[in-house]
């Protein structure tokens, strides 16, 4: 079992202390194959609102970079853009999924309504 899988990180379970207390996650990262130090194979939406929706009060939480995604070809200056764009990909299909959780659909990713940001009005009722 590799240290700092998610196998050795459901060896030890903690109680969340104060579960009404609002937090601010002060970042996160997002790969699906991360070779270098711990070997995690990945970490995207799915682990990220298990992590976020596991008894604590998170509101909100920080994207960072972590040379992930990056563009393989192309000018050397502009290969981290794939890392955004990787990025906007994730957050556009968490809208989807929340849009088709506000009306009633079924999903396989379990995104709470409470994870993401209310759409606006206007696209909520479409």
């Amino acid at each position: 079992m590799p240290y700092g899988g998610n196998d050795w990180l459901a060896l030890t379970k903690e109680p969340t202390l104060e579960p009404e207390l609002p937090i601010c996650d002060a970042h996160h990262h997002f790969w699906d194959l991360r070779p270098e130090r711990i070997p995690y194979q990945r970490y995207l939406l799915h682990e990220l609102v298990a992590d976020v929706t596991c008894g604590h009060n998170v509101r909100s939480t920080v994207f960072i970079e972590t040379r992930a995604m990056y563009r393989p070809d192309g000018p050397v200056e502009l290969r981290p853009v794939g890392e955004v764009e990787f990025v906007q990909g994730l957050a556009a299909g968490a809208r989807l999924v929340a849009a088709a959780a506000q009306r009633g659909s079924s999903t396989s990713m379990g995104l709470r309504r409470a994870c993401l940001p209310p759409l606006p009005p206007s696209r909520a009722s479409r």
